[in-house]
């Protein structure tokens, strides 16, 4: 990941403007690999920068500066970034088509389990009741497993020409209970129950727990850690994909489609950081989204898809993606 990319992460994370210093911080924690490059290390012994933090906060400031991407407020000191509305306008538009109606899609919502059905109901359902009775006991992990299977996360075949395949039960099920003790002081945190600087720092501390989950031969994680976590901690995490979640947050809707009626690709970063970076960033933003929801109409269920307020907002965004309107082909 490039260091604007990281920095628009960052800013996409936060309510408020941040000035350089703090964006530095921050890249520092998540981001280390674009901290003491050799870039900054050449500055530095030419005696341009005093030291690498000097080397990488003048390059931010280059950035923040010069890209289209950003904003700054250089009305106070030290200045202040934002991202430019541009850079959150599909988010914002969807999130507001979506809050407008919300009682439109939360109705629809009831209903985006009929388009899964059998297996993806019941295995979900018995993961839930599990996780409350007996978390990660056997069978606990035995019905994530099942119910990751049902929603479509390993198809037979040889493992060259699809990655779309679950490892072995028993390395799943290893890489569970290594963190038995972090995932239990974690059971019980609730999405609703927090605020959203909060909830960043809920989600920060499953970053080592996301790094050594194994669930499929896949490169790509964050659906796949998503739908796991999300069954470990329903109350917390909200299981993630590309074709609803990823899309929504990255597609104005008008634009979900090429002139062909088919659906656009949407993108997800390549390495392990940048992927725990999206799963936060996409956590974050429908934590965000749940609290400007009123949520009073909404009823958890434990015998539907309806199990948890996560999976809950998972739902209305499914049924908002369902409910645009494929173009005719000309």
């Amino acid at each position: 990941m490039t260091l604007t990319n990281a920095i628009k992460n960052i800013l996409s994370l936060t309510a408020n403007p941040l000035t350089p210093q703090e964006i530095k911080a921050l890249v520092k924690e998540k981001y280390p690999y674009l901290y003491g490059t050799v870039s900054h290390i050449s500055n530095v012994e030419k005696g341009h920068y005093k030291n690498l933090d000097h080397a990488l906060l003048a390059q931010i400031y280059t950035i923040v500066k010069t890209s289209s991407n950003f904003f700054c407020d250089e009305s106070s000191k030290p200045l202040k970034v934002s991202l430019k509305r541009k850079e959150l306008n599909s988010r914002i538009k969807n999130e507001d088509d979506l809050l407008s109606k919300l009682g439109h899609y939360y109705k629809r919502s009831l209903d985006v389990s009929k388009d899964f059905g059998g297996p993806s109901i019941y295995f979900h359902i018995q993961a839930i009741k599990e996780q409350e009775t007996n978390f990660i006991s056997e069978r606990h992990i035995e019905m994530i497993y099942a119910t990751l299977a049902a929603w479509g996360m390993h198809k037979m075949g040889d493992p060259d020409y699809t990655k779309t395949k679950m490892i072995n039960y028993s390395e799943f099920k290893k890489s569970i209970l290594i963190h038995g003790e972090e995932l239990r002081r974690l059971r019980h945190i609730g999405m609703h129950q927090v605020s959203l600087k909060d909830y960043k720092d809920y989600i920060d501390n499953l970053e080592q727990i996301y790094h050594n989950l194994k669930v499929s031969i896949s490169e790509s994680t964050i659906v796949a850690n998503s739908k796991t976590l999300a069954h470990i901690l329903p109350q917390l995490v909200p299981p993630i994909d590309r074709q609803y979640t990823v899309r929504f947050f990255t597609q104005e809707y008008k634009s979900f489609f090429t002139k062909k009626g088919k659906y656009k690709s949407v993108y997800l970063p390549k390495g392990i950081s940048e992927q725990f970076a999206d799963f936060k960033k996409y956590c974050c933003l429908i934590k965000a989204l749940f609290d400007k929801c009123k949520h009073q109409i909404f009823t958890i269920d434990k015998e539907s898809f309806n199990t948890s307020y996560p999976k809950i907002m998972d739902n209305l965004i499914m049924a908002f993606v369902k409910d645009v309107p494929k173009p005719r082909a000309k």
